[in-house]
């Protein structure tokens, strides 16, 4: 791949890539249950953690005159790369913003540390977290986007996060000669950047200690069932799938904007069956397309979004049987997602919980990222964190 710059649930690969996403995504799921069977192995397969940390971070030294530098995901912008080598930079790029002040500080902090090439992770906190008590024990908490960590304070990991100034989890290697082609390779080596207290570098290795993770028979047997209801229903709903990628334009074509109404499914907190589903896209559809319409000036602009708006409806209605199907399937996929992460779950050394009225309620982190054969697919039960996501404010800056 080329730049982390956004990653993609696994689910929706069937949307992304058709029926290649299709054979894709079962092949990750396989691979998941591969790797979380005892004795199976499962090499061809990496998982790392997601920390839900803001804003994203890219640092390390130019390829082609060895500067260090800091930046966000703007690093990688095509037009107008923003790149903080300075101070100045930051106040230049970032005038007056919490992110120019986050990246300052980063500036500061992470040019101690030997990082030779170029990486790319998520700011947890840049200042030593404060303390809470939980269940009798003091632990340091910090709550950099969404999620609200805890860590014991008298824990080894407790030990580093007291002694330092600023966080931050490493996911994301980069080689290349030039900025511009950077290429990414998840998973970085964060065991020679341990030397600086005042820099806490955590890892987001993901290892099945003891095999903790490991899936007894019955479980393996219910993923197994799972999958096998998802190729069943992605077979007979594969005309749809292939289909809809040819319907719509940029950010209109059907497959982008399923995915837009389906996030609006996750704010309300449930997915309906794929007959209610089908019936709601395209009541989002028409209201989508008559808000264009509504937009344009001239009666020309106006029949050729109308022309558009009919080809998406008359697809989705003609292939209606079909898409239930292939919803089906995408929603058979998101069940065996929720199970691996549920397993995955059980390694667990740091606390993680929700902000609510009440106080802290305990949840899952974020989620995973799969690796297989260079290609990476997220794996977030999209009903407990993403739905959080949406809803929980931010206080980190824009």
């Amino acid at each position: 791949m080329a730049k982390n710059t956004h990653l993609e649930h696994l689910e929706d690969d069937i949307f992304n890539s058709g029926t290649a996403g299709v054979t894709n995504s079962i092949n990750f799921l396989k691979s998941l249950r591969d790797m979380l069977t005892e004795g199976d192995g499962g090499s061809a397969m990496k998982v790392t953690t997601k920390w839900d940390g803001a804003p994203a971070i890219v640092c390390g030294r130019n390829p082609q005159d060895g500067r260090f530098f800091v930046g966000t995901k703007s690093v990688f912008n095509k037009t107008t790369p923003k790149v903080v080598y300075s101070e100045a930079d930051a106040d230049r790029l970032y005038p007056g913003s919490t992110v120019g002040s986050i990246l300052k500080e980063c500036l500061q902090r992470l040019s101690t540390l030997p990082i030779q090439g170029v990486l790319q992770g998520d700011l947890l906190y840049q200042t030593t977290p404060s303390m809470i008590m939980l269940e009798g024990k003091r632990n340091y908490s910090f709550r950099p986007n969404t999620i609200t960590y805890t860590i014991p304070v008298d824990s080894e990991l407790g030990n580093k996060v007291g002694a330092s100034k600023l966080g931050i989890v490493f996911h994301t290697e980069y080689t290349g000669r030039t900025m511009q082609d950077l290429t990414a390779g998840f998973g970085a080596d964060v065991s020679k950047l341990q030397g600086k207290p005042e820099v806490a570098v955590f890892s987001s290795e993901f290892t099945n200690v003891g095999g903790a993770a490991n899936l007894s028979m019955v479980e393996k047997a219910n993923v197994n069932r799972t999958i096998l209801a998802a190729e069943r229903n992605l077979r007979a709903g594969s005309s749809f799938i292939k289909g809809v990628q040819d319907v719509g334009k940029g950010p209109y074509t059907l497959p982008a904007l399923f995915k837009v109404y389906f996030n609006q499914v996750v704010r309300e907190g449930r997915v309906p069956p794929a007959s209610i589903m089908s019936k709601n896209f395209c009541c989002f559809i028409d209201a989508k397309f008559n808000a264009e319409i509504a937009k344009k000036k001239t009666a020309k602009s106006m029949l050729e979004w109308k022309k558009r708006r009919a080809e998406a409806i008359k697809y989705l209605n003609t292939n209606r049987s079909v898409m239930h199907s292939a919803l089906d399937g995408f929603k058979n996929l998101m069940d065996a997602k929720v199970m691996i992460i549920n397993k995955l779950t059980q390694i667990k050394s740091v606390g993680t919980f929700l902000e609510e009225e009440n106080g802290l309620r305990a949840t899952n982190p974020e989620g995973f990222v799969a690796i297989k054969d260079g290609a990476a697919l997220k794996l977030v039960d999209r009903l407990e964190f993403s739905r959080a996501n949406f809803t929980v404010a931010k206080d980190w800056g824009k």
